[in-house]
């Protein structure tokens, strides 16, 4: 069976991140395949390494969602509880059509086990991924680790918005960094991300809506911290090329953000390599923690390997 794109979503989401699905079988375990083309005209996508169109790692993130909520036809959206693994293995560029076979099944009342391979027009690997999905249920029912408390900004301040765009390679309306409230340069960062109803996300959305509808898109929190713990590899001056995600694992989620928190990112280094870092946090909405990373991985990347203009002039 084939499927367009999801109808109108109805809820907050970074862009329309499935072109179509072709269901494969169905029963105890649903196997489809998902496709999504990268266009540069998609919302956010301009302000994501100018000059260069990448899709953002988070993206495939947001596919999966998009495409297990249309298919189980639920009145409300899924949202990510958790990320178990989720690796990226070649740049997705301006104009290559991604595929991803995607596997689903039931992991208890209101939540989807979700695994994917991802892979170019070309058969390149791209990404593989696993995730559990939840209902709005399983969404409040999820609890953040006891003991943790709200970060105390009690380092000396990091750089100013002006010297955030000259470290990150990301624009308006990408660019989710607003600011750096303290940096032990490389040890550990706090990031401040102010969520505003005026973002992308929420463009589009029909009045009368719920207002469990206006949750930020958890991709976009993810794509948030990755920025923040950029922030913390530059300091290093380890880093150079292109810095992109490699690997998340362990990233759970928790409650709901809504237009007007304040997210507030800690990030740490834990292990510095050649051109490769590894990072963990947690990010809070005041005193509420609502995503904590077991492990991000970044890693810098040439230019000219993610840059397909470059390469084919070489």
């Amino acid at each position: 069976m084939t499927a367009g794109a999801p109808a109108a979503l109805g809820y907050a989401a970074p862009l329309r991140a499935v072109d179509r699905i072709e269901v494969l079988s169905e029963g105890a375990e649903t196997r489809f395949t998902l496709y999504k083309t990268v266009n540069p005209e998609d919302p956010y996508m301009a302000g994501h390494f100018p000059g260069l169109t990448l899709l953002p790692a988070v993206f495939v993130l947001e596919a999966l969602r998009q495409a297990v909520t249309t298919l189980v036809g639920a009145d409300e959206p899924l949202n990510l509880l958790e990320v178990r693994s989720g690796r990226w293995l070649a740049p997705m560029r301006g104009g290559d059509e991604i595929r991803l076979d995607v596997t689903v099944a039931c992991a208890g009342a209101g939540r989807r086990r979700v695994t994917a391979q991802g892979y170019r027009q070309d058969g390149t690997p791209v990404a593989a991924v696993k995730a559990t999905l939840g209902d709005r249920e399983a969404v409040l029912a999820a609890t953040p680790p006891q003991g943790a408390a709200p970060p105390v900004a009690d380092g000396p301040p990091g750089p100013d918005y002006t010297g955030v765009l000259g470290l990150l390679p990301v624009r308006h309306p990408m660019l989710m960094v607003d600011r750096v409230e303290s940096l032990d340069p490389g040890r550990r960062v706090t990031v401040a991300k102010a969520v505003s109803g005026s973002e992308p996300c929420y463009r589009g959305m029909a009045d009368g809506l719920p207002l469990s509808r206006y949750m930020y898109p958890r991709s976009l929190m993810l794509e948030s911290f990755g920025q923040a713990s950029v922030v913390l590899w530059l300091s290093t001056g380890t880093a150079e090329g292109v810095p992109v995600a490699a690997a998340f694992r362990d990233c759970r989620f928790f409650g709901e953000v809504r237009p007007g928190a304040v997210l507030r990112h800690v990030s740490r280094i834990d292990r510095l390599m050649a051109n490769n870092v590894f990072v963990s946090g947690q990010t809070w909405d005041g005193d509420r923690c609502v995503m904590t990373v077991g492990a991000l991985v970044g890693s810098s990347r040439p230019r000219e390997r993610v840059d397909r203009a470059k390469t084919a002039a070489t």
